[in-house]
């Protein structure tokens, strides 16, 4: 049994003091640090040992500032020491954080109710149903259609096995960086997407890649008419592969379409309350800074940098309003943020063909992004069933609802 496990024994048997001790005595580090720090301030809080707690939410909020779990103990410690305001905000933030957790959702409302504010409360049950509906342990997984044997041995097919397992470097199984430090090659990582390569032009791993190809090859052969766009396109790997669908089946009348700041993710979006929230600062991560030459470089070893392929370079905010091209057969997002989202969704969802595909892909894992996607579902309407594709992107088929198809 591991350090953790145990703890977490002696924890609910209501050994706090044996827990400490346990902490103390055999060091954890990373998740495992702030799963020990959680099981510890919930037992403490749990028992009245509030300035106990506290110390182990300072330790987690030094590792992960923003946890909705903290926030939720921390409002629990201002209401018993009479701070109503303090435990209000820090429910209120715990929810913000965090809007399908159950026992967050039920604090919340009762605090709204508590402070008169009752009026609030049905949106926001909405909004809680529509993030526990839309959960990714909820969604159906997305499955790959099964192809006759013989079907994997053309030249075409072989040719798109290769390039998804280049743009991967599934083949030469590069480190992987892992906040600056780095880490030998994982397997099940790349697979899953679950990794920052040193080298691969491409982080989605080969899961997502092979869900975006059927895709791109399905859009021609039903004949849906648009473009391949992504926006937040990082070392260009997703758009080389669909740079290489294109150009191997002979389609010249599409483009593929890279819209990225080429200068990392943007800092949070005033616009957008909603853009604070976030957990992750990507505006403070270089890795995540790829330039506009270095990424026409990548496709030109690929030999796919051609005038089919499109550059908008500059934040979403500023390119995606005069967007200069026109039906889309695919919409995939990876901007992370909430304001990145919402953006691309806002000035591009309409331009969609019937029939056409949206895949957000960082839903699962990045909270800003499932946030706005949800938002920007339920401003509109939007009820096509949303599947899995793994533990990270989703994505929806979109039908005959196209306004700017109407329009044009």
């Amino acid at each position: 049994m591991s350090a953790v496990d145990e703890l977490m024994v002696l924890v609910e048997r209501g050994a706090l003091d044996d827990a400490i001790a346990l902490f103390r005595s055999r060091p954890v580090h990373g998740a495992e640090c702030l799963a020990a720090c959680r099981a510890l301030a919930s037992g403490l809080v749990a028992a009245a040992r509030d300035s106990e707690a506290d110390k182990f939410l300072e330790i987690a909020a030094r590792m992960k500032p923003r946890l909705s779990w903290a926030s939720l103990l921390r409002s629990r410690i201002a209401a018993r020491a009479g701070d109503l305001q303090a435990a209000f905000d820090e429910v209120r933030q715990a929810y913000l954080l965090d809007p399908a957790d159950v026992d967050v959702a039920e604090a919340y409302f009762d605090a709204l109710h508590n402070a008169g504010r009752s009026s609030e409360v049905g949106a926001l049950q909405i909004e809680h149903t529509a993030h526990r509906e839309y959960a990714m342990d909820r969604l159906k997984r997305w499955v790959e259609p099964e192809e006759p044997f013989n079907a994997r041995t053309t030249g075409t097919q072989m040719y798109l096995d290769l390039l998804e397992r280049s743009v991967s470097n599934w083949i030469y199984a590069d480190a992987r960086n892992q906040l600056g430090t780095l880490l030998p090659f994982d397997e099940q990582a790349r697979l899953q997407g679950r990794d920052i390569p040193e080298v691969a032009h491409t982080m989605i791993g080969l899961k997502r890649l092979r869900h975006l190809r059927v895709l791109a090859e399905q859009c021609l052969s039903d004949g849906v008419d648009g473009d391949f766009v992504e926006t937040g396109v990082w070392r260009g790997g997703a758009c080389i592969l669909l740079a290489g669908v294109l150009k191997v089946h002979g389609d010249s009348s599409r483009h593929v379409v890279a819209a990225d700041s080429f200068e990392g993710l943007p800092p949070p979006d005033p616009r957008y309350a909603k853009d604070a929230l976030s957990t992750f600062d990507f505006h403070l991560r270089p890795e995540l800074s790829v330039t506009l030459e270095a990424v026409q470089s990548n496709f030109a070893r690929y030999d796919l940098l051609s005038d089919r392929v499109v550059f908008l370079k500059g934040f979403f905010r500023d390119t995606l309003p005069n967007y200069p091209l026109g039906a889309i057969a695919i919409l995939r997002l990876d901007g992370d943020l909430y304001s990145s989202t919402m953006d691309a969704l806002v000035h591009l969802y309409d331009r969609v063909s019937p029939g056409g595909f949206i895949i957000i892909d960082d839903y699962g894992v990045v909270i800003d992004a499932r946030r706005a996607t949800l938002d920007f579902r339920a401003a509109r309407g939007i009820d096509a069933p949303m599947f899995a594709v793994d533990g990270d992107a989703v994505y929806w088929q979109k039908g005959c609802d196209s306004a700017w198809e109407a329009a044009a």
